[in-house]
């Protein structure tokens, strides 16, 4: 399902619309994680109706390394837990990764995607934080 807000609302609304009928678990399972990518890119403080949406600017975390992993990963679920109500039982873990030569941080985000009828769905992440902040799906 592609397209504008009002397109996709008007396919909604034809009771004869082919997307109306064809709804997918992966369309859920996209449509969360590109907000977890949105969200995760989000400093916090950018958001003027939500200051604590999104997560901490990297230079803070960076002066208080190898602590700042510990405050990364806890701003990271608290973000998840506050602005993802599909996510249900999100655990956020860093991933030790010897081999990067980089200042790359890894986690591992699990949760219990909730569909619309109630079922629960494992999902499983691994994402990487860059110096820069920008964090990436891996």
């Amino acid at each position: 399902m592609t397209g504008s807000l009002l397109s996709r609302l008007e396919s909604a609304a034809d009771p004869h619309s082919v997307e109306r009928q064809s709804y997918k678990q992966t369309d859920l399972e996209s449509s969360v994680v590109a907000h977890l990518g949105d969200m995760l890119n989000t400093r916090q403080g950018s958001s003027l109706t939500c200051p604590d949406y999104g997560v901490l600017d990297m230079n803070d975390v960076l002066h208080d390394f190898p602590d700042g992993v510990g405050l990364l990963q806890r701003a990271i679920k608290h973000s998840i837990a506050t602005y993802e109500p599909r996510l249900k039982n999100v655990q956020v873990r860093p991933i030790k990764n010897e081999q990067t030569q980089s200042l790359v941080l890894e986690f591992e985000i699990t949760a219990q995607l909730e569909l619309p009828d109630g079922r629960r769905q494992p999902l499983r992440l691994a994402t990487s934080v860059d110096e820069h902040g920008h964090v990436k799906f891996t």
